[in-house]
């Protein structure tokens, strides 16, 4: 007698299935190092974490994951590590967490496993999403606390558990608190939460009574009040006030609904996403709108609403789409869950090549980086020629050079104006350091990123002798997501004349 195995075996297998692909593939395509300004910040507020005994803060606050990091990092630290890897393998651990998480919650929304598991592939291998949790980036963590929170308080309504309603109510605000952009997504945790009946004809919007209840109430808003106003007054209200009023090149300013930035958007979508995939997913929202219930439906479309803000950022990059994203596989896999019911070889030979083309537009960037990181190479060649005591002249390189080569660093001007008095100041505040025997040298990138016009560049060439030291093989990582931007960089020193 043959014996079935019940479908919580079947779930179990596919969580199983889904943590250790994810787990392994990040594994095999791990950077070679650090690759991002957030990540370095992110390693550094963990080691200081240690050595001073107090939390130390990330890129604008995130002590979320300043906290998770630092959990996991405490073994290294008993081996006398860096938190490097720790931090690398704490986004790869996180990305394997947060798909599995959605599986969870897809099952949970439409108690559709096959459904659920197409979802959960679809994201697993997003090029964006995938690699940004390959070199120490905090998304997979911030995705897996949303997914959280959105799994308890659904399960919590359904099951009337003011306990699960409580923990989802403190994971959204964690989510945030690791990255702040998770504050854009907030709202749809609490119309999850009322999750109204919507009828069409005649038009009628019912939430239910039992969302009112004062207990219901207090466990989904005491514990997100308590932690929200904590991080508010500790750290985020500076950083919120910037990214809203200080316009410069580090804040995240929100640019208009439809600008030049969002042809971009489009463009990364359709290089890195298969353009069938958005097909099925037109697809699936008409089916899920028809068959299911509008509530579902509204919710996930104002799920892919937020778009229009990450994709009209004065720093946009791919990853920020990662979330908007989520609503987009579920409204997919709906649609190839109902293909699957007709024809299982041809969803089969669909999924293989949405995850295949989108791990063949990933796999060259990732595997080079695995074993070759530009950014952190440059930093030991700069480790390699200059002085313990030298002072390096750079831009965006300057947290690698900082972590990896150990030298101090200094910034330039950002866009200065010819002969201006702070031309002027930086050049004098060269020429002490000079004066007083300190080696001074400038990256390549140091000199041009920020200066087109090459006023500074100018400027320290008419005051001090600039010899070239050498080059190496270099990436910008500003975009690392969507290709290699191999350049060899050079390093120059700066000498009295």
């Amino acid at each position: 007698m043959v014996m079935r195995s019940e479908p919580g075996n079947k779930i179990k297998f596919i969580i199983i299935f889904l943590f250790l692909l994810n787990l392994f593939a990040g594994l095999f395509l791990i950077n070679e190092g650090l690759f991002q300004y957030d990540s370095i910040h992110l390693a550094e507020a963990v080691e200081n974490t240690y050595k001073t005994g107090q939390l130390q803060p990330a890129v604008r606050g995130r002590y979320g994951s300043v906290i998770v990091t630092s959990i996991l990092y405490w073994p290294s630290f008993i081996l006398g590590h860096n938190a490097d890897f720790t931090t690398r393998f704490a986004s790869v651990l996180f990305h394997s967490l947060s798909i599995v998480m959605l599986f969870l919650f897809i099952n949970e929304l439409f108690g559709n496993r096959i459904q659920a598991l197409f979802g959960a592939v679809l994201l697993s291998f997003t090029p964006f999403y995938f690699s940004s949790d390959t070199y120490g980036k905090e998304h997979g963590m911030s995705m897996f606390f949303l997914l959280l929170s959105f799994f308890l308080v659904y399960r919590g309504v359904k099951n009337k558990s003011l306990v699960l309603i409580g923990i989802s109510s403190f994971a959204i605000a964690f989510a945030s608190s690791i990255r702040e952009a998770m504050l854009v997504v907030t709202p749809l945790y609490f119309i999850l939460y009322l999750n109204p009946e919507i009828s069409i004809r005649p038009f009628k919007i019912t939430i239910p009574r039992e969302r009112f209840d004062p207990k219901m109430l207090f466990s989904l808003l005491l514990p997100f009040l308590f932690s929200f106003c904590v991080m508010y007054l500790t750290y985020l209200k500076p950083v919120i006030y910037n990214e809203l009023f200080l316009r410069d090149t580090g804040t995240v300013v929100f640019l208009g609904i439809f600008t030049p930035v969002l042809k971009l958007v489009v463009h990364d979508l359709y290089k890195s996403v298969p353009l069938l995939l958005f097909v099925f997913f037109i697809i699936g929202v008409i089916r899920i709108g028809y068959k299911e219930n509008f509530f579902l439906a509204i919710f996930l479309l104002l799920w892919v609403m937020p778009i229009f803000y990450f994709g009209n950022t004065q720093t946009y990059s791919p990853r920020y789409l990662d979330v908007i994203m989520v609503p987009v596989y579920i409204f997919a896999s709906y649609a190839l869950s109902d293909l699957y019911g007709k024809n299982k070889i041809i969803t089969y030979i669909v999924i293989v090549y949405f995850v295949g083309s989108m791990f063949v537009f990933m796999y060259p960037m990732l595997k080079f980086r695995h074993h070759y990181n530009g950014a952190k190479q440059f930093a030991l060649y700069v480790k390699e020629k200059t002085e313990e005591d030298a002072v390096i002249i750079t831009s965006d390189d300057r947290p690698f050079i900082r972590y990896y080569s150990d030298r101090k660093t200094i910034n330039y001007p950002i866009n200065p104006a010819a002969y201006t008095k702070e031309v002027n100041d930086f050049v004098n505040k060269i020429d002490k350091l000079l004066m007083e025997g300190v080696p001074v040298y400038v990256t390549e990138w140091g000199l041009n990123s920020y200066d087109p016009d090459n006023i500074l560049g100018t400027s320290l060439a008419i005051k001090f002798n600039i010899s070239i030291i050498g080059e190496k093989l270099s990436e910008d990582y500003h975009r690392p997501d969507m290709k290699l931007d191999l350049r060899n960089q050079k390093l120059f020193k700066i000498d009295l004349r």
